[in-house]
């Protein structure tokens, strides 16, 4: 007889086989005793937690002659024919690869014929979400008034592509991922069964690698079966062996030599996974995982809340080592790993050299009391001096005082007011007329200007130039006439003319090349060089307000 594969083999014929969905067991049955049966249901949830076995034995206690409190037999033809996906009155659907409307329609068609025994006539479609437009459209009318006779049981793993109008349609279950000791504790009672032995961490290892899929795991454990066909005990180290995964143990480890700051220990350990053959992105996952176990230890001592492994669906054993690696880090280090693994695994997928982006992560991860060192001086306002350790200073000079060479003084900031010896404020004078007319204040802000004796106003600007034209409209010239008699006196005359080099900078340009200047202070500035230094960053942008 051909090999049946164990996730077919142990597949659920009863709601009592069901592991981890009591909520939906719970009311499917108590909906069939009481004959209160809706004509649609939608079971959401990731894959291999049970929706179509779900759907299947609630198909079997609809139709099963033999079925009591909502139990079908599993002997009767009509249960055996459902099991085995040949009934007359039970069609599963694929709606992967039935996703026309063509199909829908057949449906559409069919629905008006009763059963050809019991009462209920039941269409399970599966991955529903992979349904076109036109196919749920067809769909729609049928499913919201359907015969009495007839039960539309619908599954998928991504709900929200399904539309609105479906889903208003239909009784919605959520399906639950499973945990770790869920998981475990079917794979003991399936080992028992079959009479095979695998070690408590090696069930933990499969549990891990199954994200909350049973199918997934029991797929994962028949690799493993095949791959040691022997009688004794399989562990931990078999396990990984067989699936090419990266055990709890390595990811534990990495983060111990993380927290110990042991460089030598880290390189060597993925080395080690490298040399395995294991994915350095799934690695990277899964140190992440166990980095968020590390984060809620550390968050419960600061909060002083009792945490246990069952809450972290995690083994005692693995839990008392994360302990251990939490008592010798913080919270905000953490945080700060997490954001450097995170960011190096998304370049795990597109990086020319994965594993060399993963070392470079994981010693920056090792070094961050340079950066704690850095925000302690940034909050105490102490100068940091960058690479003072690696480039001593030279002795002093032994030459007299008066004689050596002086240190260069920063060259003082360009005036931004009026200029030097005039005495009106040409600022001021500016945001005066900007409160009445804007555009003519910022007109002003690119002129030269300069103060002649006699009160004579001279304003220029950059011959030919946009605001040369602009300042000798005769509205512009009547209004600015008008402002500088009001703000210097009624004898302050006004003289237009092109600008040269006689005259000061305009405003505009004082302030850019006090901006620029600013930028450059910014750039050079002790503490910006050490950030850059420790975070491994590049300056963006520099916001400068003047």
């Amino acid at each position: 007889m051909a090999y049946q594969a164990i996730a077919r083999r142990w597949r659920p014929h009863k709601f009592e086989d069901l592991v981890g969905q009591s909520h939906v067991v719970q009311t499917l049955k108590n909906a069939i005793r009481t004959e209160r049966v809706s004509h649609a249901y939608l079971f959401c949830g990731a894959r291999g937690v049970g929706k179509t076995s779900v759907a299947r034995i609630f198909a079997k206690a609809l139709r099963c002659p033999n079925a009591k409190d909502a139990v079908p037999c599993n002997t009767c033809e009509e249960c055996v024919a459902i099991a085995e996906s040949r009934s007359v009155d039970v069609a599963e659907i694929d709606g992967a690869s039935h996703n026309g409307v063509e199909a829908v329609r057949s449906i559409r068609d069919n629905v008006a014929y009763s059963a050809s025994s019991g009462f209920y006539k039941i269409y399970i479609i599966d991955e529903v979400h992979m349904l076109s437009i036109s196919a749920f459209n067809a769909l729609l009318k049928t499913l919201e008034e359907p015969p009495p006779h007839v039960i539309f049981v619908m599954a998928t793993t991504e709900s929200q592509k399904i539309p609105v109008t479906i889903l208003s349609r239909c009784q919605r279950f959520e399906f639950r991922r499973l945990t770790q000791t869920q998981i475990v504790e079917r794979l003991k009672h399936i080992l028992a069964t079959e009479k095979m032995a695998v070690s408590e961490e090696g069930m933990r290892v499969i549990a891990s690698h199954a994200d909350g899929s049973l199918r997934d795991a029991l797929s994962l454990l028949d690799q493993v079966l095949s791959h040691h066909s022997c009688s004794t005990e399989i562990g931990e180290k078999e396990i990984v062996a067989a699936l090419g995964v990266s055990p709890t143990s390595s990811v534990t480890e990495f983060w111990a030599a993380i927290a110990a700051k042991d460089t030598k220990r880290i390189l060597a350990l993925l080395n080690e996974v490298h040399g395995a053959g294991v994915d350095l992105k799934h690695f990277s996952e899964r140190c992440l995982e166990e980095l968020r176990f590390l984060y809620l230890i550390v968050l419960s001592k600061e909060s002083n809340a009792a945490l246990t492994a069952e809450e972290l669906d995690i083994a005692g054993s693995h839990f008392q080592a994360l302990q251990a690696i939490a008592a010798n880090t913080s919270r905000v280090a953490i945080e700060r790993m997490a954001q450097i693994l995170n960011q190096a695994t998304g370049q795990l997928a597109w990086a020319s050299l994965p594993r060399f982006v993963l070392e470079m992560s994981a010693v920056r991860m090792s070094q961050l009391d340079a950066l704690a060192k850095f925000e302690a001086a940034l909050t105490t306002g102490t100068p940091i001096a960058v690479a003072e350790e690696q480039t001593p200073k030279a002795p002093p000079p032994e030459e007299e005082p008066m004689e050596a060479m002086p240190e260069r003084e920063a060259p003082p900031p360009p005036v931004r007011s009026a200029p030097v010896g005039s005495g009106p404020n040409w600022q001021s004078f500016i945001d005066s007329v900007s409160k009445k007319r804007p555009l003519l204040g910022a007109l002003l802000c690119h002129g030269e200007f300069r103060m002649e004796p006699g009160k004579k106003v001279v304003l220029a600007f950059s011959q030919g130039s946009f605001y040369e034209r602009q300042a000798q409209d005769a509205k512009n010239r009547q209004d600015l006439d008008e402002f500088l008699k009001m703000h210097f006196g009624p004898d302050v005359s006004l003289a237009l003319a092109s600008g040269d080099g006689r005259v000061i900078q305009s405003v505009e340009k004082s302030r850019l090349d006090e901006t620029d200047r600013l930028k450059k202070d910014a750039l050079q500035h002790p503490s910006v060089l050490q950030a850059k230094e420790v975070l491994g960053a590049e300056v963006v942008n520099i916001n400068v307000e003047v």
